[in-house]
């Protein structure tokens, strides 16, 4: 089976996380493969794991020229499968796809709101794709709510890499506290996601005076970097939380340095899957959530974590200060989600998405 996979990504974030790992599996299981992707980390790191890569960049969802430079590529690989992994792939590879001569389409679909409304979000929805990838059961329903026939529906669920992140347990690492002038015995309060706005760090800042009311020992540590970092720092020194709450952007070790969180928060109002949960959960973090999107699917209430059903800062400070003040729950939390993490590792999803490229190719596949 040849399958060309399509991404749009110039930075590294979770989908592009996802586009590596899968490819990884998949080479594993026999499968050639072609990734077109901008020139960035995900290009670099798959050339670097001795992947098939051509650059291929755009300039939106209506870039003729990267149209055109698709087929080229598509067409010389000739593959039984596109598999286009972001918004834009999915604008601009249908077509070349079909026209290069593969047998079957599929996009990935991340994210837990439904489609849009607008003439161009339609058209884009009446191309020829085969079949949506949703990562969690949330996805899912969105996407049916907006009329996607469920026949083109399946459901592949993001996965990591467990193997990698239980082996940095051993691995050594900088002293989280000391990197950012933490007193050596405070609590740390952690999140991994980009600042964009459904990752809702708002939330949490508006939650900390609360948080470091009731643990004054606390530190709110967030790695990531975004869009939303000025209004959060203008916001944090309204607050004048600047040695409290600590950006210090993204860090590729970001993975091996949350094993030094006491408590991991993820606050979003949308919210697919989020493989950092996965991560601190496989690293034995406790995490408190928001009940949005896929993150149910990920942690159970009083089960595996803790969630917030309702996006309130009252109510998340008060499961933050709740989780810390009760470290026996913490360590039942976390030894049931080291159980529960099992199904999402990566080798999961390239059997599932294998499953799902071989049911549109046929038997013979």
């Amino acid at each position: 089976m040849r399958v060309a996979h399509l991404d749009t990504g110039r930075e590294w974030r979770g989908g592009q996380g996802q586009v590596l790992l899968l490819m990884r599996e998949l080479r594993a299981l026999g499968v050639e493969q072609l990734l077109l992707a901008p020139p960035g980390p995900l290009l670099e790191r798959a050339r670097a794991a001795g992947l098939d890569t051509r650059p291929w960049g755009s300039r939106g969802e209506a870039d003729a020229g990267a149209m055109a430079r698709a087929w080229r590529a598509l067409r010389a690989f000739a593959p039984d499968v596109a598999h286009l992994h972001s918004a834009h792939a999915h604008a601009l590879g249908t077509w070349p796809a079909r026209l290069a001569g593969a047998k079957a389409v599929v996009v990935s679909r991340r994210v837990d709101f439904r489609v849009a409304r607008n003439p161009f979000s339609r058209l884009k929805y009446a191309l020829p794709v085969d079949r949506y990838l949703c990562i969690s059961r949330g996805v899912q329903a969105a996407m049916a709510a907006s009329g996607i026939p469920e026949s083109r529906l399946a459901l592949v669920p993001s996965g990591i890499d467990l193997a990698a992140v239980r082996a940095e347990a051993g691995v050594p690492a900088a002293d989280l506290r000391a990197l950012l002038s933490i007193p050596a015995g405070a609590e740390v309060v952690g999140t991994v996601a980009s600042l964009a706005p459904h990752k809702n760090h708002a939330l949490l800042l508006e939650a900390a005076p609360a948080i470091l009311a009731a643990r004054p020992a606390a530190h709110l540590v967030w790695f990531g970097e975004g869009g939303c970092r000025p209004a959060l720092e203008r916001r944090r020194r309204e607050l004048g939380l600047e040695t409290r709450v600590h950006m210090p952007g993204f860090r590729p070790d970001a993975r091996v340095l949350l094993r030094q969180f006491d408590l991991f928060v993820l606050p979003s109002y949308l919210e697919g899957l989020c493989t950092s949960l996965l991560d601190a959960q496989a690293a034995g973090i406790p995490i408190v959530a928001t009940a949005v999107g896929g993150v149910p699917e990920v942690v159970s209430d009083r089960v595996t974590g803790r969630l917030v059903a309702r996006l309130d800062a009252g109510e998340l400070a008060a499961a933050v200060t709740g989780a810390l003040a009760d470290p026996a729950a913490r360590t039942a939390w976390s030894a049931a989600a080291s159980r529960s993490v099992e199904a999402f590792g990566c080798a999961h999803t390239a059997q599932r998405t294998l499953e799902e490229y071989r049911r549109l190719l046929g038997p013979d596949a």
